[in-house]
């Protein structure tokens, strides 16, 4: 239906898992193989216990601002910018919503609608890039996190996607 359905463009959910390649810094690691670690070693203490509690916070915390932070690389950037030129025209010519999407949103007894950001009418290739970085790092804000987790036998596998959708008219949503 594309005549009923506003254009787009979808940053899939390998872009998100390579940049989880990128060292860690103080760790020698990768951010993915430092996430592994940090999930077994959070899955090791007591349940719930306080030091659970406060090391998964300090974990979660310090997940979202490498997320928030990181680079995703000049490939990404020009290839991004690129693509929305192709689709949407001139970068400061039109809004954009940036939605995530992630490949865990439907897990049995858990849906994860709602819970990750969208950010409206994002307009400019600068604030297009800090958009899509704060929706990389929405699903692990403090809300998502904590509902997904009890759910996952392996955490490390949440992989946000983003869509990219023109922002329409509109007199009524929903």
């Amino acid at each position: 239906y594309p005549e009923a359905v506003a254009e787009g463009l979808a940053i899939p959910f390998g872009i998100f898992r390579g940049l989880l390649d990128q060292p860690m810094s103080g760790t020698g690691l990768s951010v993915y193989d430092w996430m592994v670690g940090q999930y077994r070693a959070l899955a090791a203490l007591p349940r719930d216990s306080e030091e659970r509690r406060t090391e998964t916070e300090q974990f979660r915390r310090n997940l979202e601002t490498w997320i928030l932070n990181a680079d995703p690389g000049e490939p990404f950037r020009h290839g991004l910018e690129m693509a929305v030129e192709d689709i949407f025209g001139p970068e400061e010519s039109v809004g954009i919503f940036v939605r995530s999407d992630t490949n865990v949103e439907d897990l049995p007894g858990f849906t994860g609608a709602g819970l990750n950001l969208t950010v409206p009418n994002v307009v400019g290739f600068d604030a297009l890039l800090t958009a899509i970085q704060r929706v990389w790092a929405s699903p692990f804000s403090a809300r998502a996190f904590a509902w997904r987790q009890a759910l996952m036998s392996q955490p490390e596998h949440v992989y946000p996607a983003i869509l990219l959708l023109r922002t329409v008219p509109s007199e009524k949503s929903g």
